[in-house]
């Protein structure tokens, strides 16, 4: 069972951040030195704002499903599937209004009662063969 708290805090970052890209709610939801681990290593509170603003003219109209949240000690994992619609803006790609799908799954690590660091593994690969940046036919997709 997940805590009340840490449920609204998951769908706050889905439903505030993510949908609506309200920058403030990251200072709410999360500690002063918040860290988001990348693969590309790690970020601060204010790059994340960078990037919901770039990410914010990039996509819209987002829709975010959430099939497991699983907490255990200081962590909630949850597993996620979003649509939205891209309109242009990434690696060049030319937007035609596509609708694609993301999955993936995040592990936050709360401090008290907020986020301290989160790690996130998704889907972009696909998002890029849906919007016909990969080249189709050449591999398997499952």
């Amino acid at each position: 069972m997940v805590s009340n708290n840490r449920r609204n805090t998951v769908d706050k970052w889905f439903g505030e951040y993510f949908t609506k890209g309200n920058l403030d709610i990251l200072d709410e939801l999360t500690t002063d030195g918040f860290i988001y681990h990348s693969r590309n290593g790690d970020n601060t509170k204010e790059q994340m704002k960078e990037f919901m603003t770039w990410y914010r003219s990039v996509f819209h109209d987002d829709e975010w499903a959430l099939h497991d949240i699983i907490e255990q000690d200081h962590k909630v994992v949850v597993r996620y599937t979003g649509w939205m619609t891209y309109k242009g803006g990434w690696f060049n790609i030319p937007s035609e209004n596509q609708r694609v799908k993301e999955t993936g799954i995040m592990i936050f690590y709360f401090e008290g009662s907020k986020v301290k660091e989160l790690w996130c593994e998704n889907s972009d690969a696909g998002i890029l063969y849906d919007l016909g940046a990969l080249p189709k036919d050449t591999h398997e997709v499952y």
